[in-house]
């Protein structure tokens, strides 16, 4: 099945098996509203490379489908964007709960007008795009966002960037170290939750509920965002934490995780690894003992492989380079695209075995 807009054009199919070729294009078996079903005919284990069309000339936005006899795709295309929108940067309430932010768009948003998103909260917002100023190194999150989605291996997701550069240890620290001070984190958790969501949520097409809507963030951020989930799960039902200060206020998370909360967040957790393991550089090691220290004791308080995963990064330091270089792997574990389903009703472009 393909959903589109109507009054945005007709939506058909070309490939490279008949009764589909590249050259001329083939009409959905069934259109009704914006829902467009195709059903093929492919012979057993053959498989059929397809993409839709707007009108006669207008391909979408992505790389070919490869589908299997069997298969069927539920396909919700872009046309008018092939990248990301970046909005202007905005700002938030007031006095101790302002936020500033950035949101980014999918390519389908303003296309697929009835369709709803997840959303992931995404600490220091100064350094995420391409365009950001940041002196100490950028992610380029937008471009790795446009690359996962035009090879279709994630959701499209709204991405909404909160400034953290000023006052960054109140604002990330959950508690007060005794070093390094900080320790306002829940008054920040708090702006999030009671102020930029709701305005979120009331200004965007979101899907607000918690299994859609995920916190990200590296070192202090990274920390930040795994208190997040784990104090509010009603919230934030996915938590993206990337070389975590989790060494903070002589590891009082660490410390925290005596039992897990309910509804239990999906967790991603990495760190690099100095590759000589007597490297005096703390940056070097990145965290990788204090993460595998908080891996353990997610696993103690029952946390399996589905829903924690924890990878290391030999030679990786704590740095925007080394977080830019494997974003893309959280993206892709915490919000994959749908599969291809091999069996079930017919709802989806359906490739069904030739008799």
């Amino acid at each position: 099945m393909v959903t589109y807009p109507r009054h945005r054009g007709s939506i058909g199919l070309r490939g490279s098996h008949a009764p589909l070729s590249w050259e001329h294009t083939t009409a959905p078996q069934l259109s009704a509203d914006d829902q467009n079903v195709f059903t093929l005919d492919i012979p057993e284990g053959a498989t059929v490379d397809l993409k839709l069309v707007r009108g006669e000339d207008e391909w979408a936005h992505g790389r070919n489908y490869t589908v299997h006899a069997g298969d069927h795709l539920h396909l919700e295309p872009a046309f008018d964007r092939t990248h990301s929108e970046l909005l202007p940067a905005a700002a938030v309430g007031e006095g101790e709960t302002r936020l500033s932010y950035q949101v980014l768009l999918p390519p389908s948003y303003s296309e697929q007008e009835s369709k709803r998103y997840p959303v992931l909260y995404a600490q220091d917002g100064q350094a995420l795009w391409v365009s950001s100023p940041d002196p100490f190194g950028v992610w380029r999150l937008d471009e790795t966002l446009d690359n996962l989605l035009e090879l279709a291996v994630i959701r499209e997701l709204i991405v909404v960037a909160i400034d953290t550069s000023e006052y960054r240890l109140e604002r990330l620290g959950p508690v007060p170290d005794p070093a390094y001070g900080g320790g306002q984190g829940d008054r920040h958790l708090h702006a999030i939750i009671d102020v930029l969501k709701p305005h979120i949520d009331a200004e965007l097409r979101t899907l607000p509920g918690p299994e859609d809507t995920g916190i990200m963030g590296s070192s202090m951020g990274g920390l930040f965002a795994f208190h997040a989930a784990w104090t509010r799960p009603d919230v934030f039902g996915k938590a993206i934490c990337l070389s975590s200060s989790f060494w903070w206020a002589n590891r009082h998370m660490i410390r925290a995780v005596t039992h897990a909360p309910s509804p239990r967040p999906v967790i991603y957790l990495d760190s690099g690894a100095a590759l000589n393991p007597e490297e005096p550089n703390p940056s070097a090691h990145d965290g990788f003992r204090d993460t595998r220290a908080m891996y353990r004791a997610l696993g103690r308080v029952g946390y399996t492989s589905a829903d924690l995963h924890r990878l290391t990064f030999p030679g990786h330091s704590h740095n925007a380079a080394a977080w830019a270089a494997r974003i893309a792997i959280p993206l892709q574990l915490l919000f994959p695209a749908p599969s291809v389903l091999s069996a079930g009703p017919l709802a989806e472009i359906d490739a069904a075995p030739a008799p």
